[in-house]
């Protein structure tokens, strides 16, 4: 008697028959590869300039493969040459455009779709692999590395290849899935090193193998031993792999770090990133409703003695990931990308536990939407407004308001500088302002990395840079590698600050350096009952200078003495005022050259503050009038008595310094609002 037919003598509706015939495994599969591929390609082309990562992933591409394979064998701490040579020959087909470059990514997790459900139905039936599959469509962590130019998840999706593979020809000895797997592990092992946790956890599963699978397991053994002869070259002739061995240890692996790393990791591996998904309570019921299923369904599978592969692949990741903390890797969600597919296996487990009658189907489906909606919900604020990279909108903001040297003004000092202070800059920078040669001098800080800059090598080049350059702009990224001591801040705290703004992918400053165009305010004002001052300089208006030109900054710098210890660091504010009543103001901390607040000042010394304010280009030419107030926490002003070139202060809010001129810019500079509109600002 037909199936269908058993069905209706079971008193299955009318309508429930017509859903399940509606949805076959295969046509639900087909959908969640229509869906995965929705979830990977949306707003790609609006996802953002590319990360430190993917410019270097496509600074490498450009290269020749033996050149890639030259380079990455010198870099310590990197990745296997597999992928950037396959990203070669993708941008060398395509082009290197961000939604072009990713979408290799996109397109090889996509596949992780099938590959999963492959592997699952070697441990479960149709419906649960679907159901597995469904899981890994919507995991947050999958689709935001499936939309990054790196080589995560196509590791991730060799990996899953290789697991099921090694299943398969365990299983049933075929001699084409001993070759397919020995050129999986092979060619995944050379895009990146995770891989090889498959490799650890089918060594693992094998003792409990070889009793009924003798052949199959010396198989194996000999399949590895080949593997291992093709990869051991790299491994051996690599000098960048062992220069990184020195920092095993350097980390401070314990206790406390694996609770601090554990209580993220376990909503990461369900939601992604902190940069993915949202706050609130969504998140940790979805993340915690199906940690609760992963935990179901591996006990489901030990009791049932099915997935001992995939539970030491879930062990593996765990112990990889300790590995790295130890070599003082920061811990990051992409490190639990191994364990995704397998978990999503163990999820699906649980589910073997429904009734197998012919509601399975439409159960399966229902269910399907309900855990692919979570996740999905949980990081909707990713597909709606998440930006990776914003480096263009630093170099654009650089290129469009440098100067060149003012003719006939500040002579001794060239055009403006950039100092890049952060590892590997340069290939943001030639990536994203590649004709920069003709705007502005770069100064990198290190040059290399490792080892990091130090405090001589900063005291050198930028006491050279701020004598050879009227202007500063200074872009921080990546300082845990380059500048761990914070030797480029300290140098830069005895400058004129005039901007600083973060993007997503650094710090953009402007620093003013030391030219001779301030107009001093002497005298003895007090300022409250714990502060004095006896002189301060600005750019105010002078005779023998010309206007300060819009699109540049206004200094100011302050000498202060402490009446007495205090327990709280003052606030200044300082602002410029126009006749027709437009403000240009900046708050900032008091602190002296050395990056000490008030509240580690000494009494009776005298400490020197240094600032500057940003008038835009787009601002109105004409006079302003300059002003200063000495701000405490709770935001009242300080009152100031006494006089400063004559000026009388008594008992004002206020300091009032004098006129400054603001004249155009004497080239052409765009405005703050149209830069910001074409390439996108900072984000604070």
């Amino acid at each position: 008697m037909a199936f269908n037919e058993v069905l209706g003598r079971m008193g299955e509706s009318e309508v429930a028959y017509r859903l399940r015939m509606g949805f076959s495994p295969r046509a639900v599969l087909f959908l969640l590869v229509v869906g995965g591929a929705i979830l990977r390609g949306f707003r790609l082309n609006t996802l953002g300039d590319f990360d430190f990562d993917e410019v270097a992933a496509v600074w490498y591409a450009r290269s020749s493969p033996s050149d890639i394979v030259a380079a990455i064998s010198a870099a310590p701490f990197e990745h296997p040459p597999g992928y950037y040579i396959g990203l070669h020959y993708w941008t060398t087909w395509f082009g290197e455009q961000e939604p072009i470059v990713r979408w290799l990514s996109v397109l090889l997790g996509l596949l992780l779709v099938p590959a999963t459900y492959r592997l699952a139905r070697l441990f479960v039936s149709v419906w649960p692999a679907v159901l597995a599959a469904g899981l890994v469509t919507a995991s947050p962590l999958l689709v935001f590395f499936s939309r990054e130019a790196r080589m995560y998840v196509p590791a991730t999706l060799f990996a899953v290849l290789s697991l099921w593979v090694f299943e398969r020809a365990m299983r049933y000895g075929r001699g084409r899935d001993w070759c397919w797997l020995g050129l999986l592990v092979v060619i995944g092992g050379y895009i990146d090193y995770s891989v090889l946790l498959a490799v650890v956890a089918m060594n693992i599963v094998l003792p409990w193998r070889f009793a009924t699978q003798r052949r199959s397991v010396i198989t194996f053994v000999f399949i590895e031993l080949v593997g291992i002869a093709l990869v051991l070259p790299w491994l051996i002739l690599s000098r960048g792999v062992h220069e990184s061995l020195p920092a095993f240890g350097t980390g401070g692996f314990g206790l406390a770090v694996i609770r601090e790393v554990a209580s993220v990791a376990w909503i990461d591996v369900f939601l992604g990133d902190i940069a993915v998904r949202g706050g609130g309570r969504a998140g940790v019921i979805v993340s915690g409703l199906m940690l609760g299923l992963a935990i179901l369904g591996i006990g489901i599978g030990v009791v049932r003695r099915r997935g001992w592969l995939l539970l030491a692949h879930i062990g593996v990741t765990g112990a990889y990931l300790g590995l790295l903390l130890a070599f003082d890797k920061p811990y990051q969600a992409r490190y639990l990308l191994p364990a995704v597919p397998a978990l999503a296996v163990f999820v699906a487990l649980a589910f073997t536990v429904l009734p197998r009658r012919g509601l399975l189907a439409v159960a399966t489906v229902g269910l399907l939407a309900i855990v692919m909606a979570g996740p999905t919900y949980a990081t909707r604020s990713y597909y709606r407004e998440y930006q990776r990279g914003d480096y263009r909108s630093i170099t654009s903001t650089i290129e469009n308001l440098a100067r060149p040297r003012r003719p006939g003004r500040d002579e001794g000092k060239f055009r403006d500088a950039v100092v890049l202070a952060g590892p590997w800059q340069g290939w943001y920078w030639r990536h994203y302002f590649p004709d920069f040669l003709d705007k502005v001098d770069v100064w990198f800080l290190p040059e290399e990395v490792p080892p990091a800059v130090t405090a001589e090598e900063v005291n050198a080049k930028l006491s050279r840079a701020a004598n050879n350059h009227r202007r500063l702009w200074v872009v921080l990224a990546g300082l845990e590698q380059a500048d761990p001591d914070g030797h480029v801040a300290a140098w830069l705290s005895s400058q004129w600050q005039a901007r600083s703004e973060v993007y997503r992918n650094g710090v953009l400053q402007l620093y003013m350096t030391n030219v001779l165009d301030l107009v001093d305010r002497s005298g003895h004002v007090d300022l409250g009952e714990d502060f004095s001052t006896e002189l301060i300089q600005f750019t105010g208006a002078r005779a023998d200078q010309g206007a300060r030109e819009a699109g540049d900054g206004v200094r100011f710098t302050l000498f202060m003495k402490s009446v007495r210890p205090v327990d709280y660091d003052l606030r200044l504010r300082v602002w410029l005022r126009s006749s027709d009543g437009t403000i240009y103001s900046k708050d900032l901390f008091a602190q002296d050259l050395v990056m000490r607040r008030t509240s580690e000042w000494k009494s009776g010394e005298t400490y020197q503050v240094r600032t500057a304010l940003w008038v835009p280009a787009e601002a109105n030419p004409g006079r302003y009038e300059a002003f200063i107030a000495f701000l405490t926490p709770d935001g009242r002003a300080l009152p100031a008595n006494g006089k400063l070139s004559g000026i009388a202060h008594p008992g004002v809010s206020y300091l009032w310094l004098g006129p400054v001129d603001i004249d155009k810019p004497s080239i052409p500079l765009k405005s703050e609002f149209e830069l910001r509109t074409i390439h996108g600002g900072p984000i604070r």
